[in-house]
């Protein structure tokens, strides 16, 4: 998941700061979770960063372990 959302805020051309303007999520959360401190994020900020990058949640949680 983790690689994921970078590859997909990457995608857009986003930084974290404008990811986390987009989500709702702060920026030193998207952080954590990009650089694996958070290794479980919570639903709701899943929720809203997959909803800010225009995905599905499942495609953020395919393949994580």
């Amino acid at each position: 998941m983790i690689n994921k959302i970078r590859e997909k805020r990457l995608e857009k051309g986003w930084t974290q700061f404008e990811l986390a303007n987009m989500s709702g999520v702060p920026q030193p959360t998207i952080s954590q979770i990009e650089r694996g401190d958070r290794k479980y994020p919570t639903h709701e900020n899943i929720m809203k960063i997959a909803k800010a990058l225009e995905i599905k949640v499942e495609e953020l949680i395919e393949g994580s372990s």
